[in-house]
């Protein structure tokens, strides 16, 4: 054999010295006693429900989507934000048809991983501790959560190994098929010509309701700016009455303008009720003119004026 002889020998994957570095049982079982009495007491995979719930087994098993990537957290709240307004037209409701679609694919493609994976680990669990009785790091492992995980899987009896693997092969075959349709479905729906119109679709509509609701919040903010204006306006002219109380009429200074209003209103009232200067330069009054004609009789002013003895 040649020295530049490039031999290229096909991968394969290592399996690892302990489950304990699979990334699924640390997700799933991993100091979660309840899962772990489910293995242990149970010897059963766990139940749908939980693996569905767990948050980051979905983070994890996300990673493995077929397809193009798709962000989830984003298209659900855009869609949902767009409702009222992609009901109105033919395209909206055609488009919050086609997502339907798209999030029903992958909850079909996310329930079908989930039971497979689940009941793989547990398999592989199984083999572990009751067939093979070899992984010492897994038992060590789960013994920290359930202090008597070892007497109990030491002292338990559990089918042959023919058995079980009769029983894993089918019911594994079968879930690797529902979860291959499953999947085979998403990818096509994700890489079809109709999923990339839908695409531009979904992000013309939007921009264009990004750039309405700016329009609000461009007008409300404006609305809000002179509102904000007349209440400092009015909050200024007002300023001198915020800190008065009752009784302290004539002690706060008034404002400029509601002086003047008072001073101007005092000079009209006096020029219309008591304007006496006019009268007076016009006939003077004259005491010692008679009244009537007739002469003023002094003796009988100084009799009336005249007071009488008190005693």
């Amino acid at each position: 054999m040649s020295l530049t002889t490039t031999v290229t020998l096909p991968l394969r994957g290592v399996r690892p010295k302990s489950l304990t570095l699979d990334p699924i049982f640390t997700v799933l079982y991993e100091n979660n006693e309840q899962a772990l009495s489910q293995l242990v007491y149970n010897r059963a995979p766990l139940p749908l429900d939980a693996v569905v719930q767990n948050p980051a087994f979905l983070e994890y098993l996300m990673t493995k989507e077929p397809g193009p990537g798709i962000e989830y957290n984003k298209l659900r709240p855009a869609v949902a934000s767009m409702r009222g307004y992609l009901v109105m037209s033919s395209y909206g409701k055609q488009l919050l048809g086609y997502y339907r679609h798209l999030l029903q694919y992958q909850a079909t493609w996310i329930i079908a991983a989930a039971e497979q994976c689940a009941f793989e680990i547990w398999a592989k669990l199984i083999q572990a501790l009751l067939i093979d009785r070899n992984d010492e790091p897994l038992l060590t492992s789960i013994n920290k959560t359930i202090p008597n995980a070892a007497v109990k899987l030491g002292t338990t009896g559990f089918i042959n190994r023919q058995q079980f693997g009769t029983l894993v092969v089918s019911e594994q075959a079968r879930l690797r098929k529902a979860t291959q349709q499953a999947c085979q479905r998403l990818y096509l729906f994700k890489t079809s010509t109709n999923f990339w119109n839908q695409h531009c679709k979904l992000v013309a509509s939007i921009e264009h309701c990004e750039k309405k609701l700016q329009e609000l919040r461009d007008r409300t903010a404006a609305r809000k700016h002179q509102r904000e204006e007349s209440a400092r306006t009015v909050s200024n002219r007002n300023e001198a009455n915020i800190h008065r109380q009752m009784g302290m009429a004539g002690m706060t200074p008034h404002l400029p303008h509601v002086e003047t209003s008072v001073v101007d209103w005092v000079k009209e009232t006096k020029n219309d009720y008591f304007n006496f200067d006019a009268f007076v330069e016009d006939e003077p009054i004259d005491f010692d003119q008679p009244i009537n004609g007739a002469p003023l009789d002094m003796d009988a002013v100084d009799e009336f004026f005249q007071v009488p003895p008190m005693f």
